[in-house]
């Protein structure tokens, strides 16, 4: 708002250098002067919300609104000022030479050339404050993205409060630049050259200098005004964009700045509405992803929250911690958690680098499987792969209790290969991935006879049969056929050396 008497003031000189009446320039500089007064008053009531909150913190609700309001605020304030002081300045004699007779011409007359000129000028200055002020608020607006909650006004219920093209803001602004570059200096150069011709022949002023004189200024204010209105415009838009890369980047808690409140603003607002949804739908993958395995969760989410069930050759592997019951005795129910969360990520991380898929923790327990639900053509061979990977990095891990206490956890593992039915099981208020069938069965019933054997990692001869086929070394030994639960075939078992 301080600008406008800097504008005025370019305005005036060009009045005098056309016109010539350099004699005037003691009343245009007292006039600029209460001008001036007049818009720093304004300026300190209009900001006053803003102060407030900047200097104490307090009344952020208040300060939003000002900020929100305060381009039109000021666009009003500087067009009812401009208004007063020009038809004062007109009633001082400042635009009519002395010796100019006025007799000629009726009250109506002259109140209609004051009423258009002050009109006139008033736009331009509108015009001048509006975007001028508005690049002030879009700084704000920057400035306290985070201490100050910014919204469309047009952002009502999800859709355009609005289906007029004519009733959006930016419309309207659009319009306005329209009428002040296009509209109104015709209008000023076709009314001196028409019904007020006789009034500026009676200031003194030729044709030309009638042009002249509407032509710069015109022009001088709408140059001045260039530069805010290109910001306020533009500078939303960049923002928007430097958030869209920022999202591009993987960034999703970034968001934009709403730096307007017309339908920039509203494009901003939905934005980091739309990155908010897309910030809950990674942060739900995450939670999957970590409660069921990452293949699980990403087929789940693929599929519409539903696995199909469905029969397929796998590798199933249970592995169990050796003596675990009389190792957790001895600690509290936070240590073993910790214990087994320590474990479990040592062994998951191995089991998914194969390609496998850690279906379900049960007790110290990890139930995997190989082929199912993600297609693995060398389900065997990865199974064991990742048995013997497992017993290498605990031949060699301590895992730490509380107080500096170490401890190695030895883990038997069982595998078998056959046929499984896998998919998501259960009522239909609460399901969960699982697999069924007599291969799972017989993997659970393999592991426990590692303790009979003395050995680490036990396999079936259709696990062995397979993984040779699939291309692993004959690495494994053979003994003599054991009888297992719940079956009464004997089943022939192969250790594998670590």
């Amino acid at each position: 708002m301080l600008l406008l008497p800097l504008l005025d003031l370019g305005v005036a000189g060009i009045y005098i250098v056309v016109t010539g009446r350099v004699s005037v320039l003691p009343m245009i500089l007292a006039n600029l002067a209460l001008f001036a007064l007049a818009t720093y008053g304004f300026s300190l009531w209009a900001y006053r919300p803003v102060r407030m909150f900047e200097t104490s913190g307090c009344g952020n609700e208040q300060a939003v609104r000002r900020i929100e309001r305060l381009p039109a605020l000021s666009a009003g304030a500087a067009g009812l000022l401009v208004m007063l002081f020009s038809i004062t300045a007109s009633s001082l004699g400042v635009y009519t030479p002395p010796q100019a007779d006025l007799t000629q011409f009726s009250q109506g007359e002259i109140g209609l050339a004051l009423v258009f000129y002050a009109s006139v000028y008033a736009a331009l200055y509108s015009y001048f404050a509006f975007f001028a002020v508005n690049d002030l608020c879009i700084s704000m607006r920057r400035h306290w993205r985070d201490a100050l909650q910014f919204s469309s006004p047009q952002l009502g219920s999800g859709r355009w409060q609005s289906s007029s093209p004519w009733r959006g803001l930016l419309a309207r602004r659009l319009a306005a630049i329209f009428v002040v570059i296009g509209v109104l200096p015709s209008l000023l150069i076709g009314m001196d050259l028409s019904v007020l011709a006789p009034i500026r022949t009676l200031q003194g002023l030729s044709v030309p200098n009638v042009i002249a004189l509407d032509l710069l200024a015109t022009l001088y204010v709408v140059l001045a005004s260039v530069y805010f209105v290109s910001r306020s415009l533009l500078v939303p838009v960049r923002e928007l964009f430097a958030a869209q890369d920022a999202v591009r980047r993987g960034d999703l808690d970034h968001h934009a700045a709403v730096l307007a409140n017309d339908e920039l603003g509203e494009v901003a607002a939905r934005f980091n509405t739309m990155v908010g949804a897309l910030r809950e739908r990674e942060l739900m993958k995450g939670a999957l992803q970590r409660y069921l395995s990452p293949t699980v969760a990403n087929e789940l989410i693929a599929s519409g929250g539903v696995i199909a069930t469905r029969s397929v050759d796998a590798t199933v592997m249970f592995t169990d911690i050796e003596a675990f019951t009389s190792l957790s005795e001895t600690l509290s129910p936070q240590e073993t958690a910790d214990l087994l969360s320590a474990y479990f990520s040592t062994v998951t991380a191995l089991i998914h680098e194969v390609g496998g898929t850690v279906n379900n923790f049960v007790g110290d327990a990890v139930v995997a499987v190989f082929n199912v639900p993600a297609p693995l053509d060398d389900h065997a061979h990865a199974a064991v792969r990742a048995a013997v990977a497992i017993q290498g990095a605990l031949a060699h891990k301590k895992f730490m209790l509380a107080g500096g206490r170490e401890v190695a956890l030895p883990t038997r593992i069982g595998i078998n290969t056959g046929p499984v039915c896998a998919g998501s099981i259960g009522s239909a208020q609460r399901q969960g991935y699982t697999m069924y069938g007599d291969a799972v069965n017989l993997a659970a019933r393999i592991e426990p006879l590692n303790k009979r054997l003395g050995t680490r990692i036990l396999v079936s001869a259709a696990t062995r049969d397979t993984a040779l086929q699939q291309g692993f070394p004959d690495r494994f030994v053979c003994h003599d056929s054991m009888t297992v639960a719940g079956r009464q075939e004997p089943v022939t078992l192969y250790s594998l050396a670590v």
